[in-house]
This record gives C-alpha cells, sequence and structure tokens, in this order.
C-alpha cells in the first residue's frame, strides 16, 4: 500500500494577502468619515451640554438677586468670570473661575472649556486653557460713562442690566464658543453694525467642523454654522468684513435697537 501524505496550507499566498490588505483599506476608507463625523457630534454635543449648564447657573443667579443679570464686563464686582486667556497667569487659573459669580450654582470647572478647544498660544508656547467661553458685552449691567462699547453701538441698548429689559430673549444670545485666537476675558464685543468682527466665535474647522454654539437668555442653546467663505479666513480680532453673513447674524442676536 501507498502512504497518502496530506500536505497543509500553513499561510496565504502574497496575492490573498494582497487583497486582505486591499480590502481593510477600503473598509476604513469608507468607515474613517463615518467616525470622524460621529466624534464632530459628539463633541458638539458636549459643547452644547456646557453651555446649557452655563445658562442655567446665569438663570439661577438673576432668580436669586432681585432680576440682576451678572455682569460681563472685566473688573467689576458682580462678573461672571474672571481670568484674561490672553496672560500666561491667568490662562490656566482655575481659581479665577471659581471667583465668578456663576461657579457657585455649578461648581464643574470641565462645563467651562469646549473638547475642542486647541488652547491657546503665549509667548510662543502653546497651553491647554481653563475656559473657552465668553459672555455677550451687552449683557449686565455697568458704568454708563464708559459709553458704549463698542463704539458703533450708540443706537443700541448700551446693556441690559436686568433680566426684565430683555426683550425677544429666545433671539438674544448671552454666552458662546469663542475662537481660542480672539479669547481674552469673558468680555465678547460684538459690532451690532456688522461692520467688523471685534472678537470672533469659533471658526477653525477642529472647532465643530466651521460651527460654534451659543446659548440664549430663554436658556436654550443652539449650535450655528457658519455661512460665509470669508469667515474661516478671520485670524485676529478687529478685522473688517462688512456684510458677512456669519458676523450679520450674530450681530441680530446681540442686542436691540434703543
Amino acid at each position: 500500500m501507498k502512504c497518502c501524505h496530506l500536505h497543509w496550507r500553513r499561510g496565504f499566498t502574497l496575492l490573498e494577502l494582497l487583497a486582505v490588505i486591499a480590502t481593510i483599506a477600503i473598509l476604513a476608507s469608507l468607515l474613517l468619515p463615518i467616525l470622524s463625523k460621529a466624534k464632530v457630534r459628539a463633541q458638539r454635543t458636549n459643547c452644547l451640554s456646557n453651555l446649557r449648564q452655563l445658562g442655567f447657573a446665569w438663570v439661577m443667579y438673576y432668580s436669586e438677586n432681585n432680576g440682576l443679570l451678572a455682569e460681563s464686563y472685566p473688573g467689576r464686582s458682580e462678573v461672571w468670570v474672571r481670568g484674561d486667556m490672553t496672560i500666561l497667569e491667568q490662562a490656566t487659573n482655575t481659581a479665577l473661575i471659581q471667583q465668578g459669580k456663576l461657579y457657585q450654582y455649578n461648581q464643574n470647572l470641565s462645563i467651562y472649556r469646549c473638547p475642542t478647544d486647541q488652547g491657546v498660544t503665549i509667548q510662543n508656547r502653546k497651553m491647554r486653557s481653563v475656559r473657552s467661553y465668553s459672555m455677550n458685552a451687552f449683557m449686565g449691567g455697568r458704568d454708563p460713562a464708559l459709553g458704549s462699547i463698542p463704539p458703533s453701538a450708540v443706537r443700541y441698548v448700551p446693556f441690559f442690566a436686568k433680566e426684565s429689559e430683555l426683550r425677544r430673549p429666545s433671539e438674544l444670545w448671552v454666552l458662546l464658543d469663542e475662537d481660542e485666537r480672539s479669547i481674552n476675558d469673558g468680555f465678547f464685543v460684538t459690532d451690532p453694525e456688522a461692520r467688523l468682527w471685534i472678537d470672533f466665535p469659533a471658526i477653525s474647522q477642529h472647532r465643530h467642523s466651521l460651527s460654534f454654539a451659543l446659548n440664549f437668555a430663554d436658556g436654550h442653546s443652539e449650535v450655528w454654522h457658519h455661512r460665509d467663505p470669508r469667515t474661516p479666513k478671520v485670524s485676529a480680532n478687529k478685522t473688517e468684513q462688512s456684510g458677512n453673513i456669519d458676523l450679520k447674524d450674530l450681530a441680530g442676536a446681540t442686542t436691540v435697537l434703543r
């Protein structure tokens, strides 16, 4: 009798291996955009949640203070948050957040920072800053002697000192996600004439894919997508872009005519 010898294949041929690699590459190319979009949605949801919680703290503040709004102007005793993100000693100092008037209503430091914020650059050093959000400069009382801020706001309500003064609260924003290249103090200045970006919201591709979150005086939050092709080109405060659709939308939700 002849002995039968069975020969077992112990691996892939080169062609089979290449076919498997090609298949994996195709699947990866299909899945990566989906995973990327899912990540953006998750980060956006987190940012919206942060602003909702800060907005609720803002409501609780005026509810316990006879309707007086927390102030946005730096240096005031009732300012909502302290700290300038352009100053090395302050950008990473969480104690300055704790000194703000909203902190007592939600003592979670993480809600002051957007998950997509890549940090600020100070003295050629990139660092993780403690805050990404700023407040509408027209919210909260301040000294009338300071005049209109900005000067172009002479035809508009200079500031809302009390909750009862807010007209169309569902259309007036209170807090927003500010770009890391723009953020300084917690006081976000908008030109109500929509001629130039004085401060600007998050506009980078990595910040929610050219969108930003903002919270309104009635408590709801939204995500606004940038539509004007000039907006992503803004890289410094006080950039003139008269007629910019995104700037016009933000200005229209910032204050009202006197």
